[in-house]
């Protein structure tokens, strides 16, 4: 199967990716859809810790091939696992005081459901890995497929016997991850002979490896998903919601660089010769297929409310505020790939923090003076400074020039030969 083929791949994840969040706007309504995205994040918070970087490292280990493979599973699995208990004890500690200002007016019920869930995902998350570097990136969308495909059908079950309420939601999403962990978990055991024995020394390796990506990861989800938990205290659930909306619409755009990504880390396990010429392609082909994407979508923008519910009118205009970020996330996830597998762990950490500092300050000051439209500019201003420091990063590690990540005419001709049938990824 050829590169832009299996990137394709991530369409059908896609695809069910929007249905689900057109259903959830549409069930929930706008305070229905603030009320569990603020859960839901709930998980993503823990895994942001306690996966510890590991994904990540495991890159460079596969790649290196310096350990057994079922160790490194077991050791990834164990020490993921130790890092959600630990997260979710200190969550349910800080709940009192948090129940006050970031997460006002969500029902406990649903952060207890996602701390229990955040273990599933963490499951999950590391066999889809595995299963990822292996090579197998089909099996990799399917099961991301798969889940989204039944969270739908138990989002709708649950909206008949919970109508607009959060919690049928996070039941779904519950059942979904439980679902996504059995199966990919229960792949990798069927397909491999080795011991899942964590060693506490291959342990101690990810760990300390993985320590600077889990600072990058923490960044990450404050910078990203931070700011849902700003406006929820300084506005109200609804608020939340819309903005969510616009968000996710907007991260479409992401689908091009995640997709591309997907298929570009499996190409990078192995020598690193030839890596960066790989990265410097894929981002010149994922770049000009996201600002074709973001152009579509922002002229489509005024047709949200039409698709999500009238409860979103005020979405349009900060999508498209969104969009000029998005572009330059996507940049900025391609460029990451390489970074890593050169050892860059602690810049990208930096890149990571700058991003989050300026996420929070650039959209608390931007809701506090123009409302929702200005937080979604201050997150657009963030999102292009980091990639800006990540475009330097790169340049710095490989010598090579600005114009090499531009899109140009060769990558034109590219596009028109591969019409014709005379070339293939």
């Amino acid at each position: 199967m050829t590169f832009a083929r299996q990137s394709l791949g991530s369409l059908a994840s896609l695809t069910f990716g929007v249905l689900a969040s057109i259903l959830l706007a549409r069930l929930l309504g706008a305070e229905g859809r603030g009320e569990y995205t603020l859960a839901v994040k709930v998980a993503g918070l823990v895994l942001a810790v306690a996966q510890w970087g590991v994904p990540e490292v495991l890159l460079q280990l596969l790649g290196e091939r310096r350990y057994p493979r079922g160790t490194l599973i077991g050791a990834s699995l164990a020490l993921g696992l130790a890092g959600v208990v630990g997260v979710g004890l200190a969550l349910v500690l800080a709940f009192p005081f948090l129940s006050t200002n970031l997460l006002r007016d969500v029902d406990p019920l649903l952060l207890g459901l996602t701390l229990v869930g955040s273990s599933a995902s963490l499951v999950g998350l590391v066999a889809r890995r595995f299963i990822q570097l292996d090579g197998h990136v089909p099996l990799y969308n399917a099961l991301d497929v798969g889940r989204t495909a039944l969270f739908l059908g138990l989002v709708v079950l649950a909206a008949a016997k919970l109508p607009g309420q959060a919690l049928g939601a996070t039941l779904a999403w519950l059942v979904a991850e439980c679902a996504l962990a059995l199966a990919a978990g229960g792949y990798l055991r069927r397909r491999g002979v080795e011991s899942w024995r964590p060693a506490a020394s291959v342990a101690v390796v990810l760990a300390r490896a993985g320590a600077p990506i889990q600072v990058g990861l923490l960044a990450m989800f404050i910078g990203s998903e931070g700011g849902a938990y700003v406006l929820n205290a300084r506005l109200d659930l609804a608020a939340v919601g819309v903005y969510t909306v616009a968000l996710s619409v907007a991260r479409l755009v992401l689908q091009v660089s995640l997709a591309l990504r997907t298929v570009l880390q499996a190409r990078l396990v192995g020598p690193a010769t030839g890596a960066a010429d790989v990265t410097a392609r894929v981002t010149r082909h994922g770049l000009l297929w996201m600002l074709l994407l973001a152009a579509a979508i922002g002229l489509g923008a005024p047709l949200v409310p039409t698709i999500f519910g009238r409860g979103f009118a005020a979405s349009p205009a900060v999508l498209v505020l969104m969009l000029p970020g998005m572009v330059a996330y996507g940049v900025w996830q391609l460029l990451a790939g390489h970074l890593l597998r050169v050892g860059r762990r602690a810049t990208l950490a930096g890149i990571a923090w700058v991003f989050a500092v300026a996420s929070m300050i650039l959209q608390a000051l931007g809701a506090q003076a123009f409302g929702l439209s200005g937080a979604a500019a201050g997150l657009s201003v963030a999102y292009l400074l980091a990639a800006g420091i990540a475009v330097a990063e790169f340049q710095r590690a490989t010598g090579y020039r600005l114009r090499t990540l531009l899109p140009g005419a060769a990558d034109l001709h590219f596009y028109a030969g591969l019409a014709r049938g005379r070339r293939a990824w």
